[in-house]
């Protein structure tokens, strides 16, 4: 008898961890896709350029390196970078010129 109660209580731990199993719900997963490519910074539209040069904060800094980024809507966007290193400031705009703010 104590050997049919010790099967029946194994079996129902058994059928209680099966049915304690985790169930993952739909997940969804967002993927951005960015092509970024370097470009000289002669290549960034001149809006971007007036920008630049009219803005105290950056209109006296060299630009090192200067990107066109197109993201999967096909939206342009430039990132630049000024100064070298520790020093180095980056901002982003649109085609249009305008800053694009962090978030």
């Amino acid at each position: 008898m104590k050997k049919l109660a010790l099967v029946f209580a194994l079996g129902a731990f058994t059928f209680a961890g099966v049915q304690a199993a985790p169930v993952f719900s739909n997940v969804a997963v967002i993927q951005t896709v960015e092509d970024k490519v370097e470009i000289e910074a002669e290549n960034l539209p001149q809006a971007v350029k007036d920008t630049i040069l009219g803005s105290e904060e950056t209109k006296a800094l060299a630009i090192s390196k200067a990107y066109q980024i197109t993201d999967a809507e096909g939206t342009l966007s430039y990132e630049v970078v000024f100064g070298m290193e520790e020093d180095a400031l980056t901002k982003k705009y649109d085609a249009e010129g305008k800053e694009i703010s962090e978030e």
